[in-house]
C-alpha cells in the first residue's frame, strides 16, 4: 500500500510543480496558457471533423455554433458568440480564461480526455506558439504543374461528393427540425446543421397556453423559452439554442409563466 501511494505522489508531483501550485500568479498564467491551448485544440478538432464529413472548411462562426450545440446537448448552455470571443483571444495569443470549470471539462471530454487535469498532464509541455509551415521542394510540382492540379481537382470533387452524401443534415422547419439533403446556400447561411437524432425527436416549438405541462411531477423543468427575431417569446420542449437567433434558451419559471403565458397558473 505504501508503494502504491508513493507511485501516485511521484506521478502527479511533476504536474503540480509545472502548474506552480504554490505560486498563485504563475499558476494563473499557466492555467491561462492551457485554456488558450484547449480552445485552439477544440476549434481545430471541430474544423477537421467537419472537413472529414463534408469536404468543406467551416468558418470560425460555424465552428462556434457546432461547439455551442455540443455544450447545450450536455446541459451546459454557452453561446456561440462567447466561444468566438474566446477563440479570438486565443488565436491572438492573448491571456485566455474560461471561468466555468464545467465548460473546461466538457471541452476536454470533447477531445477525448477525462478532464482538465488529464488534458494538462498530457499536454503540459506542448507549445501554443504558431509555427511556420515547413518548406518543401517545389521542383516536381513545377515540372508537372498542370497534371498535379488536374488530379487534385478530380480527387477533391470526388471527396466532397462522397463526404456530403454520407453526412446527414437537418434544418429548422417552422416548429421542428427535419432531415434534408446538403444545400451549399443553406450551409453558408448557417441554416444547415449536422443531423442530430435527439433534436429531431425532442426539440419542438409549441404553442404557449395554460394546458402546457411546464414541469414534470418531480418539479423538473420541461419547457425552455426565448425570443425570436421579432422579439416575441416562444417556448420549446428541450434545452438548446433558439433556431432563429442562435441564443441559448432559458429554463421556464413560474414568474414567466404567470406574466407571459398563463395568468391563472398556480
Amino acid at each position: 500500500m505504501e508503494g502504491y501511494w508513493k507511485n501516485i505522489v511521484e506521478k502527479y508531483s511533476i504536474l503540480f510543480r509545472k502548474l506552480s501550485i504554490n505560486k498563485p500568479h504563475q499558476k494563473s498564467m499557466k492555467t491561462s496558457k492551457m485554456h488558450q491551448k484547449l480552445v485552439l485544440d477544440t476549434f481545430e478538432e471541430t474544423k477537421n471533423d467537419v472537413i472529414r464529413k463534408t469536404g468543406i472548411t467551416p468558418s470560425d462562426a460555424r465552428i462556434s455554433e457546432l461547439l455551442s450545440d455540443y455544450l447545450s446537448e450536455n446541459k451546459i448552455p454557452f453561446s456561440s458568440k462567447s466561444l468566438r470571443i474566446l477563440y479570438s483571444s486565443a488565436i491572438k495569443n492573448n491571456p485566455t480564461e474560461i471561468k466555468q470549470p464545467k465548460i473546461v471539462d466538457a471541452l476536454c471530454k470533447y477531445l477525448n480526455y477525462e478532464n482538465f487535469v488529464d488534458y494538462c498532464t498530457q499536454n503540459i509541455n506542448t507549445s501554443v506558439d504558431n509555427k511556420s509551415p515547413t518548406k518543401i521542394d517545389g521542383g516536381f510540382f513545377k515540372k508537372n504543374k498542370f497534371t498535379v492540379i488536374a488530379i487534385s481537382i478530380i480527387l477533391f470533387i470526388l471527396l466532397i461528393g462522397s463526404s456530403i452524401n454520407q453526412q446527414r443534415w437537418m434544418v429548422w422547419n417552422n416548429d421542428h427540425y427535419i432531415e434534408v439533403n446538403f444545400d451549399l446556400k443553406k450551409y453558408d447561411a448557417g441554416e444547415l446543421k449536422i443531423y442530430n437524432e435527439r433534436r429531431i425527436k425532442y426539440f419542438k416549438k409549441i404553442e404557449a397556453n395554460c394546458e402546457v405541462e411546464f414541469f414534470d411531477k418531480s418539479g423538473k423543468v420541461t419547457i425552455w423559452y426565448g425570443k425570436n427575431l421579432q422579439g416575441q417569446l416562444e417556448i420549446f420542449t428541450s434545452l438548446g439554442l433558439h433556431p432563429e437567433t442562435g441564443k441559448t434558451l432559458k429554463s421556464i419559471t413560474k414568474y414567466m409563466i404567470k406574466k407571459y403565458f398563463c395568468q391563472s397558473y398556480n
